[in-house]
């Protein structure tokens, strides 16, 4: 271009002349030295050139910044910037989908304290790319919260400008307190927790706690739900994480009266209600809502979680109630006591739920599991099942009405496994957790009496357990099982534990070569199967 080599041309020869009247300043200034108003004019042009120089600095700073852009904007040098700016914004909500929040979970990348910014780099990559991140409002629309003495202050200026930038656009909102590492101080409360105007369309909302929930996790929840627009809220996730929580909570309005266990909200009832009316994901762990609430209904995603052991009651009506409520389930996790069972005599019509994939009753006691599940009729699609091995026939029925794929049993020391087998002849992955048979070869003499059948598993393993060897081999070799994980479990060698050292691991190896893959872990490893957790993943 002509015209900018002219002016490249023109300014080059200026500051040529400039710089070399600049370097005569010093003797020019020895020469009027005995002239004390001569020595004055010459400073104040000096003083004036200074001046002019930072804002010639400051126009080269922006020529400088249109020439680096002109050379960014050309294909060959930055072939992204040749996508238009729809396929531009794809790759922003890919890369901003992809980004762990705050505070994640012991074994992730994200165990300390982080400030997430990824639409903010984005948008001051360059003029272009921040035009159309800024153009975006769902780019914006995932907002970090956390009870944190860091990040906490923080967090909300930033709520404040992104809940601005995402304008109407549905919110997910996520709000955690830190994973009580060793770097990290207690939870604190948020201040100045004002980043919602009223009625914000807030698509999911989730609060963490993963050292057990407080007053300040209940008044940031009682912030968004206030502000929360009715009929938005598709996902709520309210998660206590503290595997050492005995604690629970009733979440209610403060219009209902006092109940022993409950946190009330001050919001009304009637707002409570029609926030939860389009909720279909609900996960609650040690704090619930109201048996009786719409929240239970149209679900397809719900988990009602406790600690190790279900401790939290529910009159068997209620919980067949929420089942009818809800007969597209995909996932349901129940963890719960069962309390007020019906008359014996009551009519029992199973609900059908067609679309269950996954079902988690592994921490109900047997009894309470056999007036649950005789409620549950599955489809034909594949079932993941994690379930404790208490013998019942109203479980043996389920499992032979039910398509079952994956299964988990925990603490199988009561149930003949062998037996059990024969109700899943689908069953491709078996997980044994805990197994501890109660006489040796338990699951091999129990073979002799029982049918053939045709199952293949795919996948077995067998954690914190303790299991013969012929036992062992008799599974693989019956089942074809092509990969045998096992992880914390002592092997025995003629009824005697025996030390898995590297020389009986390779001895195992080959006893079991029909088998074509097998890998042995102490309890030092990472747990050795994802899948089947509480909650398999956090909006984080």
């Amino acid at each position: 271009m002509l015209e900018l080599d002219a002016a490249s041309s023109l300014l080059n020869n200026a500051l040529d002349r400039y710089l070399s009247i600049c370097s005569t300043l010093t003797i020019c200034l020895q020469e009027v030295a005995q002239d004390s108003i001569r020595v004055q004019d010459l400073l104040e042009q000096v003083k004036n050139q200074l001046e002019l120089v930072d804002s010639y600095q400051e126009n080269l700073r922006r020529a400088r910044a249109s020439l680096r852009l002109a050379l960014n904007s050309a294909p060959t040098v930055a072939p992204i910037n040749s996508f238009p700016p729809e396929i531009m914004l794809r790759i922003f909500n890919f890369v901003v989908s992809m980004k762990p929040g705050v505070i994640g979970p012991k074994g992730s990348r994200w165990t300390t304290a982080n400030l997430p910014k990824n639409p903010d780099i984005l948008s001051h990559v360059c003029s272009r790319w921040r035009q159309i991140a800024l153009s975006s409002p769902a780019l914006w629309s995932h907002i970090d919260l956390a009870h944190h003495h860091l990040l906490g202050q923080r967090l909300v200026i930033r709520a404040k400008e992104y809940a601005i930038r995402a304008h109407h656009s549905p919110l997910d909102i996520h709000i955690v307190d830190p994973y009580p590492g060793h770097h990290m101080r207690s939870y604190t409360d948020i201040d100045d927790l004002d980043f919602l105007p009223p009625a914000t369309p807030i698509k999911s909302l989730e609060v963490v706690a993963y050292k057990g929930f407080r007053g300040p996790h209940f008044v940031s929840l009682e912030h968004c739900l206030k502000n929360c627009a009715p009929g938005q809220l598709e996902q709520l996730t309210i998660w206590d994480a503290d595997s050492e929580s005995h604690s629970r909570a009733l979440l209610e309005s403060n219009e209902r009266p006092q109940q022993y266990g409950s946190k009330q909200l001050d919001i009304s009832e009637s707002h409570l209600e029609a926030i939860w009316a389009q909720i279909n994901v609900l996960r609650l762990k040690r704090v619930y809502l109201p048996w009786t609430s719409k929240a239970y209904h149209n679900l397809v995603d719900l988990r009602l979680v406790s600690g190790a052991m279900s401790d939290f009651d529910v009159s068997e009506i209620q919980i067949v109630e929420i089942l009818r409520s809800s007969p597209r389930l995909r996932i349901l996790h129940a963890h719960l006591d069962i309390k007020d069972p019906l008359p014996k005599s009551s009519q029992v019509v199973p609900v059908s739920l067609d679309e269950l994939e996954v079902l988690d009753v592994e921490t109900m006691w047997w009894d309470k599991l056999a007036i649950f599940i005789r409620w549950i009729e599955p489809g034909a699609k594949p079932l993941q099942l994690s379930i404790t091995s208490s013998p019942s026939r109203l479980v043996n029925r389920f499992l032979r009405n039910s398509n079952v794929t994956r299964l988990r049993l925990a603490s199988p020391n009561e149930f003949s496994l062998s037996d059990l087998l024969t109700l899943v002849p689908e069953l491709r992955e078996l997980v044994l957790d805990g197994y501890r048979p109660y006489t040796p070869r338990s699951i091999a003499c129990n073979y002799g009496h029982l049918p053939a059948v045709n199952l293949r598993l795919q996948d077995l393993y067998i954690l914190r357990s303790q299991i013969e060897r012929a036992e062992l081999r008799e599974l693989v070799e019956r089942h074809s099982v092509q990969r045998v994980v096992i992880w914390d479990t002592k092997v025995g060698w003629d009824n005697r534990d025996y030390q898995m050292n590297s020389e009986a691991i390779l001895e195992l190896r080959k006893e079991l070569s029909s088998c074509p893959v097998f890998t042995y872990h102490s309890n030092e490893s990472s747990y050795p199967i994802s899948g089947w957790d509480d909650l398999s993943a956090l909006c984080c």
